[in-house]
């Protein structure tokens, strides 16, 4: 952890093995880590910094993305090249449990989601897609077809 004032690394929490990409809850309450290596993600406390959980997901998670409410994470299961992974894992912040698990194509890498938390774009690193998620409904409601190997994936506030 880093003190963004100070600039300073202010503790260190061991999570796990191949830990992939850290992100937060949009109200704070929660941090969390993805593990490749042990196709799970890590649950923190950053208040008392300290992982509280770890929760089983697809094959070699890595980008991670919670709904602006803080109520679920989604996690992009991308797998490796010879057995590509093509599921988004969204787990229920409030039980920490895996509630869906979404099909959406090879190689699931990036994950992020609209600001009002209705739909989620994945990057499909070996599809050469970005699928488009219903995040109420889970499921993919459109498939667009980019460039070679998308990776990861942001978006601009509007």
């Amino acid at each position: 952890m880093i003190d963004t004032e100070s600039r300073k690394q202010v503790a260190q929490i061991a999570v796990g093995k191949v830990p992939a990409q850290v992100g937060f809850t949009p109200d704070g309450r929660l941090g969390f880590v993805s593990l490749s290596g042990e196709n799970r993600v890590a649950l923190i406390d950053p208040a008392s910094r300290k992982d509280i959980r770890k929760v089983s997901v697809g094959a070699v998670p890595n980008q991670l993305y919670a709904t602006p409410d803080s109520r679920l994470l989604l996690v992009a299961n991308q797998g490796t090249a010879k057995k590509p992974g093509q599921t988004v894992s969204v787990i229920d912040l409030r039980t920490f449990k895996s509630v869906a698990t979404v099909e959406t194509g090879s190689g699931a890498h990036g994950v992020v989601v609209d600001r009002d938390g209705r739909h989620a774009f994945v990057t499909n690193t070996y599809a050469n897609t970005v699928s488009v998620l219903d995040v109420g409904d889970r499921k993919v409601i459109a498939t667009v077809p980019v460039g070679k190997a998308p990776n990861g994936i942001g978006m601009t506030p509007y």
